[in-house]
């Protein structure tokens, strides 16, 4: 059961992260449960295609940027914020178009392709002419708000924003061969390649030299902070493989290499969300002291591993012995971690919104997902390992195990509260991630890597 499982979640990395196993269609019928997810996500996509915040169209919702909610309260006094806000940050639209993409993949159904397609072309008409994408936008139909495209010069990379676009787009034209969504996706990765940072790493933005300059904050500088590196290591992987562009591999390379040399010293061989530009551990947000970070660390193994999968470098295997021992030890209880634990002590660590250290997530600044399984115990499965992370022999299992999309706010395990009202959820982010998490069941046995090397007697 267990092998299944880890061959499925590789498998399942592969279509989210590197794109389409296959651009043939499967003709598979799908679960009742499948089915009605992505029903449900389909019923909130937009009629121009994207998703919101909410499923109702008429609810209105000012989003999380400083520069949409202050739009959202101008505009609003006057009655003219009239605009969709799509959101791109995921799980968002370049997820769901994915999801879309690869579910025709699997039944043949044209509806699902519809869905992707009418994604790929809102997410073409709103691309910024930096080549990138923002964590939300304000859309009037398929056509970006113009007031946005003039006062944003910059580009998201984080929360898998311009990586998980452009790798939707590669993967759409892999399937369609439209060229409008392989240009879109040139463009992208172009962008990506120009915003790798000398170290090897990414930043969370691309933002132009001179507002750089005239600016300096951190996040110009090496971060891991919600996949900022680790997902454009993915895309660059599937560009290489769907361009035959090898440069592109090289560079993701340089970001594995970046990797190895950014992992925590032993016994705390974790990663931190943010590194400053000499590439020690720094603090990002106010809330976001210096801190080693389970879930950016689950990312860095993957990517990781994914490197080891597509260039046959071992040597992207050897963080794994010290990083799985970290993770084992840094549980709270069973398929439960902290996201943040201090770099010396390794105490689980919570702040307010002021970045006062407060003694539990009660106090903790909210909304923010402090502890949470994070993808650890898929990630153990994939290695074949248990929960303290030794290899598990014939006959055992491990039903937790799911697969999350990349920024899928899942609580701890057992939490069945949670587990209840997520399925109930009228969130099509949260939708959408159940839905992602229900492919992983479907689909064929994947490569994996850095199995062998997970796990050591003595570290």
């Amino acid at each position: 059961m267990l092998t299944r499982i880890g061959a499925a979640i590789f498998a399942v990395l592969a279509v989210f992260l590197t794109g389409p196993l296959s651009s043939e269609v499967s003709g598979e019928p799908l679960g009742r449960e499948l089915k009605e997810a992505l029903d449900g996500v389909l019923e909130c996509e937009r009629p121009d295609g994207g998703w919101m915040y909410v499923c109702d169209r008429g609810v209105r919702v000012a989003g999380f940027t400083s520069i949409t909610r202050r739009a959202e309260r101008i505009a609003g006094a006057v009655g003219l914020a009239s605009w969709d806000l799509v959101v791109l940050r995921s799980p968002g639209t370049p997820a769901g178009g994915l999801l879309f993409l690869r579910a025709y993949q699997k039944t043949g159904d044209e509806p699902y392709l519809a869905a992707a397609r009418r994604t790929g072309d809102l997410l073409v008409n709103v691309q910024l002419p930096s080549g990138g994408w923002f964590s939300e936008m304000p859309v009037y139909g398929k056509r970006l708000a113009t007031w946005f495209r003039t006062i944003v010069p910059w580009t998201t990379l984080d929360d898998d924003v311009t990586p998980g676009a452009t790798r939707f787009l590669l993967a759409l034209w892999e399937v369609t061969h439209e060229p409008h969504y392989r240009d879109a996706a040139e463009h992208g990765l172009d962008l990506l390649l120009k915003a790798q940072l000398p170290s090897g790493a990414w930043p969370l933005t691309w933002r132009p030299t001179w507002l750089q300059l005239l600016s300096s904050n951190f996040e110009d500088w090496p971060s891991l902070n919600d996949g900022a590196t680790t997902c454009v290591i993915h895309t660059l992987i599937a560009g290489a493989r769907v361009l035959d562009r090898p440069e592109l591999l090289e560079a993701a390379r340089r970001g594995g290499d970046w990797l190895l040399g950014a992992q925590g010293v032993s016994p705390n061989a974790g990663w931190a969300q943010q590194y400053n530009e000499e590439g020690h551990p720094a603090p990002g947000r106010r809330f976001e002291p210096v801190a080693l970070a389970t879930w950016e660390s689950r990312y860095a193994l993957e990517a990781l591993s994914a490197l080891a999968v597509t260039t046959g470098d071992q040597n992207f295997c050897t963080a794994f012995p010290r990083g799985i021992d970290w993770l084992v030890r840094s549980a709270l209880t069973p398929g439960c971690w902290a996201r943040l634990y201090s770099v010396k002590s390794n105490v689980p660590i919570y702040s307010d919104l002021r970045g006062n250290s407060v003694p539990s997530v009660i106090q903790a600044k909210r909304p923010y997902r402090w502890e949470g399984d994070f993808g650890i115990p898929a990630l153990f499965a994939s290695l074949r390992l248990d929960e303290s992370g030794r290899p598990v022999g014939p006959g055992s299992r491990l039903s937790d195990a799911t697969w999350r999309v990349h920024g899928d706010t899942e609580g701890c395990a057992g939490d069945e509260s949670e587990r209840s009202a997520r399925s109930h959820s009228l969130n099509p982010r949260i939708r959408m991630a159940e839905a992602a998490s229900r492919l992983v069941a479907l689909e064929p046995a994947g490569a994996a890597a850095c199995t062998a090397l997970a796990w050591r007697p003595a570290l």
